[in-house]
């Protein structure tokens, strides 16, 4: 019985040995080695030796996500370009739906290119390539900020004196349609709206319609009938359009009846009202940085000039030559040459009110008329101001209690010596314009960059301010 069961052990233990070499075997006939999953695009570039006309040999700009920014040369033609790349062993390669199997093509870089690098295993990367004219000592500065906060598309422009230099659209300004950002393209300002806002009050006090002293609320004030709760005897009584302007209202953002949620659906005149019934220290004694106080002057100039702030900001702007400046709206209220907004971290690009915000935070310019405007309150003289010099002068002279901010405008920045500017963010809109940035020697320079999102990690609001401060330091050493 012994025997039997160990005979039995044995033979069993056999067969499983002759099944598993049978295995072994039929695995090294029939099974491959493992195949690459490498599906790298390490590098991709424009060389002169392969494209007439190139000045130099073109790099791209790869910062870690799936765009490849390239600027070549101005004047250089891109509808026809050959580019030269290096992608993992074995892998194979896509250019706009080209398989390239031996010698490269010429490709129209007019619009975003893509391109699938498929691994000897199958798995696809995709990838788009951005090809532009331009300066690449400029450009590579602002896909530094664009690839490290994700933001799909910004527009720049820079003067010099009172001539533009420079306007470079980079990215992205519908991402769903691959749609290029251009010069021309709106962008929201969020709080440099303020100093469009700022403007229509100097302009009204230019032709003597009120003065930046006016009382705003109480039984004296320019807002009276709006506002008949108020008595003299208020604090609120004391607030003058100047204390707007400065921020210097005695209220404060806590919370921020233009911005916070739980004021949505309220009208203007509610969150004024609510406002109105807060806390309020002494007016002229504080800076506290109040968003509400420019909606209040956005009610002013309507009262003061009987039409709709929006209107009469545009027909001011149209004085000058500015046209393409308005209050924005929704998402389906997009403009034909407007950017999409794209907001981070779970926020809503489109969550505000425009129409309720528009004199704090609601207009949409591009940076080109943004441009123009500047030119027309510089302070230079090759083009004419329409404001006075000393109405410039009002307006950009530090406030005695806070020395970097005037009226509606920052100032005194160690960045930025000489300049007056501002920077405004809502989710979705991160923007940044500079006026007048002098050196010891040369010209001023004017700088706008305006971005299509916003992003809420750490360093971000001063990465912008370093941003514009090492495209104005670069600019200043280019020749125009």
């Amino acid at each position: 019985m012994k025997n039997f069961t160990f005979n039995g052990i044995v033979t069993r233990v056999v067969a499983i040995a002759v099944v598993f070499l049978v295995v072994i075997s039929c695995s090294k006939d029939e099974n491959p080695e493992l195949l690459s999953h490498y599906n790298s695009l390490s590098t991709f570039s424009f060389r002169m030796s392969d494209n007439v006309g190139l000045t130099e040999n073109c790099t791209s700009f790869m910062g870690g996500g799936s765009t490849y920014y390239i600027t070549v040369p101005e004047g250089t033609d891109i509808t026809s370009l050959k580019p030269d790349f290096i992608i993992s062993p074995k892998a194979t390669i896509k250019i706009d739906g080209v398989q390239i199997t031996g010698d490269v093509p010429t490709f129209d870089f007019t619009e975003a290119v893509p391109i699938i690098v498929t691994s000897e295993s199958g798995k696809e990367r995709h990838i788009k390539v951005l090809v532009k004219p331009g300066r690449k000592e400029l450009d590579h500065l602002v896909y530094q900020l664009m690839s490290h906060y994700s933001i799909p598309g910004v527009s720049v422009a820079i003067s010099k004196g009172e001539e533009t230099v420079y306007e470079s659209g980079l990215g992205l300004a519908i991402v769903e349609s691959n749609t290029r950002v251009t010069p021309d393209h709106l962008f929201r300002l969020a709080s440099i709206s303020k100093q469009f806002t700022t403007l229509c009050i100097m302009d009204l006090y230019q032709k003597g319609k009120l003065t930046v002293d006016d009382i705003v609320f109480g039984p004296n004030g320019i807002l009276s009938e709006e506002f008949p709760f108020v008595k003299e005897t208020d604090m609120a009584a004391r607030v003058t359009i100047r204390h707007l302007l400065s921020h210097t209202s005695g209220w404060k953002s806590d919370p921020d009846p233009m911005f916070t949620s739980s004021f949505k659906g309220q009208s203007l005149n509610e969150r004024i009202r609510y406002m109105l019934e807060s806390d309020q220290v002494t007016p002229g004694s504080k800076y506290s940085y109040y968003n509400m106080g420019f909606g209040v002057l956005g009610k002013i100039i309507e009262k003061i000039s009987g039409e709709k702030f929006e209107k009469y900001m545009r027909d001011m702007l149209a004085t000058i030559g500015v046209t393409d400046v308005h209050v924005g709206g929704d998402r389906s209220q997009r403009r034909s040459n407007e950017v999409v907004y794209y907001s981070q971290d779970g926020t809503n690009g489109y969550g505000n009110e425009m129409d309720v915000i528009a004199a704090a935070g609601g207009i949409i310019a591009s940076p080109r008329e943004m441009l123009k405007v500047l030119y027309h309150i510089d302070g230079l003289p090759e083009i004419q101001d329409f404001i006075t010099p000393a109405t410039r002068t009002l307006m950009l002279t530090a406030i005695p209690i806070y020395e970097r901010y005037a009226l509606g405008w920052r100032t005194g920045h160690r960045l930025f010596p000489g300049a007056s500017y501002h920077t405004g963010n809502l989710a979705g809109t991160a923007v940044m314009w500079v006026m007048g940035r002098t050196w010891e020697t040369g010209p001023k320079f004017n700088c706008v960059i305006l971005c299509n999102s916003r992003s809420y990690i750490s360093g971000f609001d001063d990465d912008i301010y370093y941003l514009m401060n090492n495209v104005l330091n670069k600019a200043q050493t280019m020749s125009w």
